[in-house]
């Protein structure tokens, strides 16, 4: 099953003056020491990568300065009432490639006097051998007219 490169971006205003953070889900155990580190860009906003398989994976941000914080363009969310929160959730779909056409090749043969003549010969053997055969059969008529007027 191969995976498939996912940004996630917490927006600057989000962030709100931290400046660091990570990145915790199902995807990482919710381990604090697995956890994928956030790197500030220059608008203030925090980014992570992170390579997933397809499936549907929890998580939330947490921030240098403390924070638990949700993403907002996440595409749902799913309640935790263990921590009594909502967990983002995001859903990865492997990308299927499209199947190519099979190829068609289309060959030109061109007749060699060769070709012509073998499939000529072989008619002509047919022949051959049946005028061999017809004239076996009046040589054979022959002698038997002979030997009855004898």
């Amino acid at each position: 099953m191969s995976s498939k490169k996912i940004d996630f971006l917490l927006p600057a205003d989000i962030a709100d003056g931290a400046t660091s953070g990570i990145l915790l889900g199902d995807f990482n155990n919710w381990d604090f020491n697995n956890g994928v580190a956030l790197k500030q860009q220059k608008d203030g906003s925090l980014k992570a990568s992170v390579s997933l398989q397809s499936g549907s994976y929890e998580y939330r941000y947490l921030l240098n300065d403390g924070r638990w914080v949700n993403d907002t363009q996440a595409s749902k969310y799913s309640y935790n009432p263990e921590f009594s929160v909502e967990n983002c959730v995001i859903e990865v779909v492997s990308e299927i490639a499209p199947i190519a056409p099979k190829a068609t090749t289309t060959v030109k043969v061109k007749a060699t006097p060769e070709a012509v003549n073998e499939k000529t010969k072989a008619p002509a053997k047919t022949a051959k051998a049946k005028v061999a055969v017809e004239s076996k059969v009046e040589a054979i008529a022959t002698k038997t007219t002979k030997a009855k007027k004898a």
